[in-house]
């Protein structure tokens, strides 16, 4: 770990989660009508981008990686699917466990 590294707490996971959920409805709204199909994504493209900020800050080794970044803009194109929610649970869970993290990996390379 990077001396920059710093845990993320409950009342950081509780606020990041309760945005990214209230993003997501918002998404939710505009998904049901056609305007959704342009506005959402570039909506939670910048909140994705304020995750990936907000992860930088904290240190994480993970934030800089182009697949795992990709797959979450990419994530973002799915209409009525909570995918920033769900991306910002799974990363701080990585984020917080990076043990689990480097043996999940250590087992997919040698699979």
């Amino acid at each position: 770990m990077n001396s920059e590294y710093k845990k993320i707490n409950e009342a950081e996971v509780i606020l990041g989660v309760c945005m990214a959920f209230l993003v997501y409805i918002l998404c939710f709204i505009f998904d049901l009508f056609a305007i959704g199909v342009v506005v959402s994504p570039v909506i939670q493209s910048f909140f994705t981008f304020g995750m990936w900020f907000f992860f930088k800050n904290h240190g994480d080794p993970d934030a800089n990686k182009l697949n795992g970044n990709i797959a979450q803009y990419f994530g973002n194109l799915i209409p009525f699917i909570p995918a920033i929610v769900l991306s910002f649970a799974i990363k701080v869970f990585i984020h917080n466990h990076q043990q689990l993290g480097g043996m999940a990996a250590g087992i997919a390379q040698k699979l």
